[in-house]
């Protein structure tokens, strides 16, 4: 006869173990896909580089000042490129962050780690020279987070109504 405990705690220990591995493979691949960018990495760390020596830094601290002219232009690729690869790769971090961290599932608790890991993120790129370091991407992250967390939100309540459903019938 097989003990329920031990069954129960082995399914949460593998369900812990895929939502765990599951997180780990996705900031693998953000910090490839927003850091290194895929797209000639050595072309903009050497263009970065010129710009530092020539005593311009790649750092924009004013809110607004690169998504406005993106807003303004919206119907050119490059511009709704730029603002949904900025929202879009966030999303699955609200929604994974709140799952496997039970402390980050208030919102501003939550807000509080997005902000410090899109900062870490935007510092990365500023000190290895592989991007740039704009608030402006900080906002648009925030956003795909937000995004991400709602998605979690409403998804959790629905799974809560189906699950008490099925227990009452």
């Amino acid at each position: 006869m097989v003990n329920n405990n031990i069954m129960y705690g082995g399914k949460r220990m593998k369900g812990r173990w895929i939502k765990n591995s599951l997180f780990i493979v996705y900031v693998c691949l953000l910090l490839y896909f927003v850091v290194l960018k895929i797209n000639g990495s050595a072309e903009r760390l050497s263009s970065i580089k010129q710009s530092r020596d020539a005593g311009f830094w790649n750092y924009n601290v004013y809110p607004l000042r690169t998504i406005t002219p993106y807003i303004e232009d919206i119907t050119y690729t490059y511009a709704y490129m730029n603002i949904l690869g900025n929202i879009i790769p966030f999303i699955p971090l609200g929604i994974l962050i709140p799952i496997i961290f039970k402390r980050y599932r208030n919102l501003k608790k939550a807000i509080l780690i997005y902000l410090t890991c899109i900062i870490g993120i935007e510092t990365l790129q500023f000190i290895t020279m592989l991007g740039f370091f704009d608030v402006d991407d900080i906002l648009l992250n925030i956003i795909g987070c937000i995004v991400g967390y709602c998605f979690y939100v409403s998804s959790s309540k629905l799974f809560k109504n189906v699950i008490y459903d099925n227990r009452v019938q």
